[in-house]
């Protein structure tokens, strides 16, 4: 446990917009009494790219959605962009904090699978990510939704909570990065803007070119990113 001079942490003052999705996906606070168990740890891949900033500059979103975020490198970077441009802002972070079937892999030299964190065999991820959140002052507007990006889809359509903005980084292969594609595209407000990342991955790349040359879309690429406009 994280100790502080001053004692246990308050939850933090959620923002309108946080305040309204919290309540909406959880109906409680999802911060209310937690306390940062880990040491502020943003490791993570393409979280910080410029693209990011200009996605947020450019749509201006009171909702955003970041759909695969490990530790929150990402999140943190949008959130703190979000805060910047538009102070009353939320973005809801989706991930199933277990890690990928990539992340599960003994053998690879960079030794990804202790950064999974078990305890008794089951991932720490999801602790991880609140006290990243929480350290680096994003929890005032940061949303978790530990659930899979299809599930978290349906949940958010069935609340109608619709985003301005919405990064994709959940999967690298072809299959559920369409579904991602339309699901997510689906739930965008007109005029929004979808980010997605993993560009020179194969299963990556099909799915992001046939989604816009299908849909008769304009898709601008800053690898690793790819980025479509929704038409207003």
């Amino acid at each position: 446990m994280i100790a502080s001079g001053d004692g246990p942490r308050a939850a933090p003052a959620l923002t309108p917009a946080a305040a309204e999705v919290m309540q909406a996906i959880h109906g409680v606070d999802a911060y209310a009494g937690f306390q940062p168990t880990r040491p502020l740890d943003l490791q993570g891949w393409n979280g910080l790219h410029p693209a990011l900033v200009q996605a947020v500059e450019a749509a201006k979103p009171r909702l955003a959605l970041d759909v695969g975020v490990w530790k929150g490198q990402s999140t943190a970077f949008l959130a703190e962009a979000m805060r910047r441009v538009r102070p009353d802002s939320a973005l809801v972070a989706i991930d199933t904090f277990l890690g990928s079937h990539e992340h599960w892999n003994r053998d690879r030299p960079d030794r990804i699978m202790e950064s999974i964190g078990l305890v008794h065999g089951w991932p720490s991820l999801y602790w991880q990510f609140l006290s990243n959140m929480v350290l680096s002052g994003h929890a005032e507007r940061v949303v978790p939704l530990a659930q899979t990006s299809d599930n978290a889809a349906v949940i958010l359509a069935r609340l109608r909570i619709r985003p301005d903005l919405v990064h994709i980084d959940a999967a690298h292969e072809y299959d559920p990065v369409r579904r991602d594609i339309e699901n997510y595209w689906g739930l965008l407000r007109p005029g929004g803007i979808l980010i997605g990342d993993d560009y020179p991955w194969p299963g990556v790349k099909k799915a992001a070119d046939e989604f816009a040359a299908k849909h008769g879309l304009e898709m601008k690429v800053e690898n690793p990113k790819w980025i479509i406009r929704k038409p207003a």
